[in-house]
């Protein structure tokens, strides 16, 4: 039998990672208020039929309705060995039409032959058609007492609407990957599988939460070692690589602006076959596994084992937050261009080459990165000095309501920042303010240019929302004010961003 069936969890205590369904089931079980409908969801391997079959003992157990089922009582005994009249696995893909289910409303009238209860379980219930689906409704609704239903589903958001309020939903979650490691460890000990605990990480990984999927895998990657002690490496071999390890390796590569290491790693990633979109949805993942490190170590308790961890915490602490945002932002764009039908090597190439060689790159969003990394070094605390001079703070805050000189050069290195912020409150504002030039600086306002009197109007409108960012941006108080001009007009003709001289010229205006 295989490990997974044989190592099925028999009682709500051994159904692992689901702390929150045990505790609500438990507690309706010993306080008599069960149900007629409940709503196992959640993703595969995470205990749905299992939970539904240890209710169902709970409910028909001679000594019950308990919420520990003895598993020795010729009830329970027939319900482990699948041969309880009252008790019915329908699997929802194939038994999935009107007639099957006007079947089941006939046959849900009659008591149960031996039991306490009838008990229907229902298998990917989401496989139901729309008129099975409608036919089975009004037995959800009203149910005879003596019938219980139990419908598994891992992907919830396709039942009608109907079905699901007249259940009760519990929401099962992805097993962390700590907790799949111990399980296999217990399980690998008592089996006599001698594992090696980097395998058990790469298993727990390769399984994506599916506990099932991860004592699959190690069934047979024992058969395949022979006895032999089972590594990580024996993984690979077994199953092919997964892309993990390369996806780490292009993470080093990325993080030390090496473009012909990474574009070598991409090499040898296609030589050992692995799908591009994987490998890019996979570098998507390390880098927000290091932006969560950045933020709160603590979060990837969950996601990682505890070594993994320990070392994305390290490898995180010296990057900056915008810079992993921007990786995210970059290959999740070269991850969209790969699955609407373009080249997934190439797009992951063009990605981790844009990402790298950011600083040759003309963009707006490049040169706004360039101008944040600028403000970073300019605004980190300076050291101290020698001479008895009064210290002064290199960019002193913005007296309330009052304009600090700012530059034409300083506004237009961060208008590109400026308009993200106003865009993310005000998505129409986006066509509006990409016609936008920044013309000058006049006093305690900036002028901005735009080629029709209908766009100007737009930006007068929304001109607070405009000026609250630019003084969140630049830190000073600037109105907004328009003009008109629309001959030859083109805002790649007037630069939004700066050129190098002009951002070595604001930094010199914001270093005095």
């Amino acid at each position: 039998m295989s490990l997974y069936r044989t190592w099925r969890p028999l009682t709500f205590a051994d159904l692992v990672g689901q702390d929150a369904v045990v505790r609500t089931l438990t507690a309706a079980i010993e306080s008599g208020k069960l149900a007629h409908a409940y709503l196992f969801s959640g993703p595969r391997g995470s205990g749905k039929t299992s939970a539904a079959k240890i209710l169902a003992r709970c409910v028909n157990c001679a000594s019950g309705p308990t919420s520990v089922p003895d598993n020795s009582c010729d009830n329970c005994t027939a319900m482990l060995a699948g041969t309880a009249l009252d008790v019915l696995e329908i699997d929802a893909a194939s038994n999935r039409g009107i007639d099957e289910i006007r079947a089941l409303r006939e046959a849900v009238k009659f008591a149960p032959a031996t039991m306490r209860m009838k008990i229907y379980i229902i298998d990917e219930a989401h496989m139901l058609t729309r008129e099975g689906a409608n036919a089975f409704l009004k037995t959800l609704e009203e149910p005879p007492p003596h019938a219980l239903f139990i419908l598994a589903t891992t992907e919830p958001e396709k039942l009608p609407v109907t079905i699901l309020s007249r259940c009760q939903r519990y929401a099962f979650r992805r097993i962390a990957v700590p907790v799949m490691i111990d399980r296999m460890r217990e399980i690998a000990g008592r089996e006599g599988i001698a594992v090696e605990e980097s395998a058990l990480a790469a298993i727990a990984y390769r399984a994506e939460g599916g506990l099932r999927d991860a004592l699959t895998i190690l069934e047979q990657l024992a058969a395949f070692a022979q006895g032999a002690p089972i590594d990580s490496d024996m993984l690979d071999v077994a199953f092919g690589s997964s892309g993990r390890s390369f996806a780490q390796s292009l993470i080093d590569a990325i993080i030390a602006r090496d473009p012909a290491r990474a574009l070598t790693t991409v090499e040898s990633a296609s030589d050992a076959g692995i799908d591009f979109q994987v490998l890019i949805r996979t570098l998507i993942a390390g880098f927000r596994n290091l932006l969560i490190a950045r933020i709160d170590p603590d979060l990837l308790s969950r996601d990682l084992a505890p070594e993994d961890a320990a070392r994305t915490a390290a490898a995180a602490e010296p990057l900056a937050q915008a810079t992993l945002v921007r990786a995210l932002r970059t290959f999740g764009e070269g991850l969209a261009l790969a699955r609407s039908g373009g080249n997934a090597r190439l797009e992951l190439e063009a990605a981790v080459l844009r990402f790298i060689l950011w600083t040759e790159d003309p963009s707006p969003d490049a040169l706004s990165a360039r101008v944040a990394a600028l403000e970073a070094r300019l605004t980190a605390p300076a050291p101290e000095l020698t001479t008895q001079s009064p210290k002064r703070p290199v960019n002193p805050p913005a007296s309330p309501g009052r304009s600090e000189a700012v530059s034409l050069h300083q506004v237009r290195a961060a208008w590109q920042r400026v308009r993200t912020k106003v865009e993310s409150e005000r998505q129409p504002l986006r066509a509006v303010l990409s016609r936008a030039a920044v013309e000058a600086v006049d006093g305690n306002a900036v002028v901005l240019k735009l080629p029709s009197d209908w766009n100007a109007q737009s930006v007068r409108e929304h001109a607070r929302l405009i000026e609250s960012a630019i003084e969140e941006v630049l830190g000073v108080s600037l109105r907004v004010r328009t003009t008109v001009d629309s001959s030859g007009f083109s805002p790649a003709s007037v630069p939004e961003t700066p050129d190098a001289d002009a951002l070595f010229d604001y930094a010199n205006e914001r270093i005095r």
